[in-house]
């Protein structure tokens, strides 16, 4: 009962990573790694990448 437990952790952990960048979240992806397993890593890798906005500034202007 404990290797178990301690497996749906680590799932749980691997799906956060996974998941920290993306829409999903590390929450979900935390909570679909831990009761999907391998399964919740796909949804969690099927999520889009969130997008990075960049902003350019010049010296003189201000905000």
């Amino acid at each position: 009962m404990g290797a178990v437990i301690f497996a749906s952790i680590i799932g749980g952990i691997v799906g956060a990573l996974i998941g920290k960048n993306r829409k999903i979240g590390a929450g979900w992806g935390f909570a679909l790694g831990f009761f999907l397993g391998f399964i919740g890593w796909i949804f969690a890798l099927c999520s889009k990448k969130n997008e990075t906005e960049f902003m350019e500034i010049t010296k003189n202007e201000q905000l």
